[in-house]
């Protein structure tokens, strides 16, 4: 390997060794799983699906691609005559994308989650900036609990598709399926998701089911974040309830970066056209190496405890959280994640990411339900256990851990009228900053990563 590649590659490591990772959508692969996907399985193309492929040579690959397809309807424990697996979507959002493309037409209707609520780029996202905006679309923004888009189509099935976004409500913070029944009967969307990145509740696939099938649309579920958690039995499984299942690999599943589409059978050709030759010219087959590797993780007892303390961690970590005066969407969580209103802290999310990534805490800025700052700097941040749960820690480190926040959180908020340079200055040199920082290399050092 070059030197300067190798540095690249050393610094890296070392910054994963001695932070914790408090990114949601992020974890830990196992040394097997990095192997797979460094594997030969990278030099071959396979344009196709197995046993019809374009270019000869294909025959372990094939062997590959049903191994990993037999391992996925094993660990969600979906009936084999029911549902249809395509393991080769490179991303979640690609894979979103092709289930669009396998049963929309341009200017269909799609009923999703609002994106500062917690709902997903790729579930679809256009607005206008504030200068532009209307009285009506201020509203829309702030109050109203449904969404119709801006002028900005920022992603492509926003350019594509009408999209149509339903919120939480405004006291709660959940979903009101009140609402969204109502909605979905007014608008007739075509197909309505679930799912998101920030929602940190369980979703109640039954009832979406039902609205669904009162309006005559297709359900997809995306569970991307959740994956891993249902595969261990930890959280509720969409599989009765829904016609397409969409997720990514790489975070609760703890596998490569990589996506998987589910569908029922009677959707199989339809999906499989639309990721090759819709999107794709070739799988990733050393990918599809490491989620197999992934799978067979997680078709174990270990994993079920495994995925049932990352819910505890989270739990705990967010009690502890309280206890400090956080506010919590929602309250609290039922999954891996916690989504944390600052507003009562008196400093936004971007000032406070980076005040604890320079204490060795590695979080995202967020929205919040209602977000009236802009995304670049919003209220929020977003707070998740996987990666830290991987490590070994388990509820009764979540203490130390809160502590750790909130002391870093308290020194933002000392400096939050700074600029973001100045205010990321004072914090490096900041002893307070420096001393949570050596306390986070000393918990680093208990639970190292493999």
């Amino acid at each position: 390997m070059h030197t300067k590649l190798l540095k690249l590659l050393e610094k890296e490591q070392e910054r994963q060794k001695s932070t914790l990772d408090l990114i949601a959508s992020e974890n830990y692969t196992s040394k097997s799983v990095r192997r797979a996907v460094g594997s030969v399985f990278m030099h071959k193309y396979s344009e196709g699906y197995p046993g019809a492929r374009y270019y000869e040579g294909n025959e372990f690959i094939d062997d590959l691609e049903n191994l990993a397809i037999k391992m996925v309807k094993k660990v969600f424990k979906v009936d084999d005559k029911a549902w249809h697996v395509n393991v080769q979507p490179p991303s979640g959002s690609i894979a979103n994308l092709a289930v669009y493309n396998a049963i929309l037409k341009p200017g269909d209707k799609i009923l999703a989650m609002y994106l500062p609520d917690g709902g997903h780029l790729s579930h679809g996202w256009s607005y206008t900036p504030t200068k532009e905006r209307t009285k009506k679309e201020k509203e829309e923004m702030e109050s109203s609990m449904v969404y119709y888009g801006g002028k900005k189509k920022l992603t492509l099935n926003s350019k594509i598709f009408n999209v149509v976004q339903y919120k939480t409500d405004p006291k709660t913070n959940l979903f009101d399926y009140d609402f969204i029944r109502k909605l979905a009967k007014k608008e007739k969307p075509k197909l309505i998701i679930t799912g998101g990145t920030a929602y940190p509740r369980e979703i109640d696939y039954k009832i979406i089911s039902e609205i669904a099938k009162e309006v005559g649309a297709y359900y997809l579920a995306d569970v991307a974040h959740e994956a891993g958690l249902i595969a261990g039995g930890a959280m509720n499984s969409p599989f009765d309830y829904v016609d397409f299942v969409t997720f990514t690999t790489h975070k609760t599943l703890r596998g490569p970066k990589g996506a998987v589409i589910m569908c029922r059978n009677e959707y199989a050709d339809k999906i499989d056209r639309s990721v090759i030759p819709g999107f794709l010219g070739g799988p990733l087959n050393h990918t599809i190496a490491g989620i197999t590797q992934a799978l067979f993780e997680a078709d174990t007892n270990e994993f079920k405890e495994y995925s049932a303390r990352i819910i505890r961690n989270a739990k705990a970590l967010g009690e502890e959280l309280k206890k400090k005066g956080f506010d919590l969407v929602s309250g609290g969580t039922d999954k891996h994640l916690l989504v944390i209103d600052l507003t009562n802290k008196k400093v936004l999310g971007k000032k406070v990411s980076r005040a604890l990534y320079l204490a060795g805490i590695v979080s995202n800025k967020t929205t919040v339900p209602y977000e009236k700052k802009s995304p670049i700097n919003p209220s929020g941040i977003r707070l998740g256990t996987p990666s830290i749960t991987t490590r070994g820690m388990h509820p009764e480190n979540m203490s130390e851990l809160a502590n750790i926040i909130s002391d870093a959180v308290d020194v933002a908020a000392e400096f939050r009228k700074l600029k973001f340079t100045e205010f990321q200055e004072e914090l490096e040199n900041d002893y307070r900053i420096k001393e949570l920082r050596e306390k986070v290399r000393k918990i680093c050092d208990q639970f190292p990563i493999e």
